[in-house]
């Protein structure tokens, strides 16, 4: 270990008790999450990261350590927290639907919360990061269960609702939670804090799509285009993101 590594540890270690570390920590993260959202993993560097937190490398390696390690510390924790939320409402004894629009909202605002951290999350091919840089399989693993164990609390929802009727579609469960979740991730190129709308009213509005938008009905029917590589929706690359839509049922 070198001794900037020592150091690094010793003042991680007294953390607690140094609110002056943690502050400088935390401005260097917030800063991190800003470049990387703009320019991307492999389009940032370090002195671009120490340029954004006004510290010189030295410091940077200082408080952080590597790229690599400052890119999983700005995503670990917005990403578990969000996974916690959507157990907490996969746990809930409700209907699918009113699950899912909870879980839906709750992405939404979790975008929000812990921006750009989230977006940083989801605009990159993480584990493939991961892969490339394999030194740390444990890193490689944690990725994969982020993404399984997301992906399985929507798609075991959807599945519920098609089971007692509340949902009808003509895709699997598996199908139609991944095309959800990629219209929420797509967010990344267009919401911002702040904007015209917030994300609790742009998660509210999503999530009643399938009901609000077709009139009333007692039968949510899901129907997600797919849209092709290359194609574009408003001017903008679509890249296979699904959208949901809806028919009345009577």
């Amino acid at each position: 270990m070198s001794e900037i590594a020592k150091r690094r540890a010793a003042a991680a270690a007294s953390a607690d008790t140094n609110p002056a570390y943690q502050e400088r920590v935390e401005l260097i993260r917030r800063a991190a999450g800003k470049v990387f959202h703009q320019r991307g993993f492999r389009g940032t560097s370090s002195n671009d990261i120490a340029a954004e937190a006004g510290v010189d490398r030295a410091s940077l390696y200082y408080y952080v350590g590597s790229k690599e390690q400052l890119f999983r510390d700005v995503v670990s924790e917005a990403v578990s927290a969000n996974i916690a939320a959507a157990h907490a409402v996969s746990a809930m004894d409700a209907p699918a639907a009113e699950k899912l629009s909870m879980m839906i909202q709750s992405l939404m605002k979790s975008f929000e919360e812990h921006y750009p951290y989230m977006y940083v999350f989801v605009q990159e091919d993480v584990a493939k990061l991961a892969t490339e840089g394999a030194s740390d399989q444990g890193w490689s693993e944690t990725v994969q269960a982020w993404n399984t164990d997301y992906f399985q609390l929507v798609r075991q929802t959807i599945a519920d609702g098609i089971a007692d009727g509340s949902f009808q579609t003509p895709l699997p469960a598996g199908v139609a939670a991944n095309c959800i979740i990629g219209m929420l991730n797509y967010s990344n190129l267009w919401f911002k804090p702040n904007g015209l709308m917030d994300a609790d009213e742009i998660g509210k509005g999503i999530s009643q799509l399938p009901s609000t938008a077709c009139g009333a009905s007692h039968v949510v029917n899901i129907h997600v285009d797919v849209y092709p590589v290359n194609a574009y929706v408003n001017g903008v690359p679509a890249d296979r993101r699904g959208v949901l839509t809806c028919s009345n049922s009577k």
